[in-house]
């Protein structure tokens, strides 16, 4: 009987491929296809026109990317826009969370009320800002009347249109990393508090000595996944602003869109695609190398 039962146990490494392997199976088909039907694309020029053909270029696409200018310049303001939004999410999460921490009254609604713009589809919070952003229905115009101004503020201009959609962006993602770290904050001690106040630090010390190292760590890891969303951000950027005005919106994802889908250059709009991946991989890596590494240290 025991020898029976011996055998009809699993070894440890038999669980773990008998849990891990509808995972696996799951992963091939859902990210392996697409991501290998897109490496064949990208080496491939694809012509709808007079019949559906396909002829292999190689690295043809690759190097058409490089030598394009429409590339470099959504690539800057792919990079513009991360950085603006990345911050600007950071530091109202932060803030969010520490309000959050104080005590108050009725906190389960206020909680409730501050996560909601998460809950909030990019497409609704995308025709959200596009109306407080136009100059006749918008924020600035109401603003400037109440002040007496008749003049409208149209905030849909070249200028400053990437700050909007760093505020829009922030406010869609700030909620997440704001409850996170407010349940980071619930588990420093209250007698550092106490420690401090006998110490008779001020609140700006007591904030970065006692609060903000625990938590570094989930800074970090909101920060890397804050600029992986924000480098792939593309319904709010379709719906707010369709990449204008003129191409001063067009990011690396709207550019991928216009030329797949609307130019119908598959080919390239999938060897651009990676080179987006390439950038979104280097992004994440090099905050590993600056920030993550030490916070990682044990």
């Amino acid at each position: 009987m025991a020898s029976d039962r011996a055998r009809r146990e699993l070894s440890d490494t038999q669980f773990a491929l008998a849990i891990g392997m509808p995972v696996f199976v799951f992963l091939v088909i859902v990210v392996a296809y697409p991501l290998g039907y897109a490496i064949w694309m990208s080496v491939h020029k694809i012509v709808f026109f007079g019949g559906y053909r396909s002829t292999f270029t190689g690295w043809a696409n690759f190097a058409r990317v490089l030598s394009d200018p429409n590339f470099w310049w959504s690539t800057w303001v792919t990079i513009r826009l991360t950085f603006e939004a990345v911050m600007l999410t950071m530091l109202l999460g932060l803030a969010l969370a520490l309000m959050l921490n104080r005590p108050m009254v009725g906190g389960g609604l206020v909680r409730t009320v501050v996560f909601l713009p998460w809950c909030v589809s990019l497409y609704g919070a995308g025709l959200m800002f596009a109306y407080l952003a136009r100059g006749q229905t918008g924020l600035g115009t109401s603003i400037a009347y109440a002040f007496g101004s008749m003049a409208s503020v149209d905030l849909m201009t070249r200028e400053v249109v990437i700050e909007v959609l760093a505020v829009g962006a922030a406010w869609t993602m700030a909620p997440l990393v704001a409850f996170f770290l407010l349940a980071n904050l619930k588990t420093i001690p209250s007698r550092l508090y106490d420690l401090a106040a006998l110490d008779r630090l001020s609140r700006f010390e007591t904030f970065w000595n006692v609060t903000l190292p625990p938590l570094r760590y989930t800074l970090f890891v909101f920060t890397s996944i804050i600029t992986v969303l924000s480098m792939k951000l593309f319904d709010f950027i379709f719906v707010m602003t369709g990449g204008g005005p003129g191409t001063t919106s067009a990011t690396l994802t709207y550019q991928i869109y216009k030329v797949s889908f609307k130019n119908l250059d598959l080919g390239y709009g999938a060897a651009m695609s990676f080179y987006l991946l390439f950038f979104i991989l280097a992004s994440t890596f090099l905050l590993y190398l600056v920030w993550g590494r030490r916070e990682t240290r044990f």
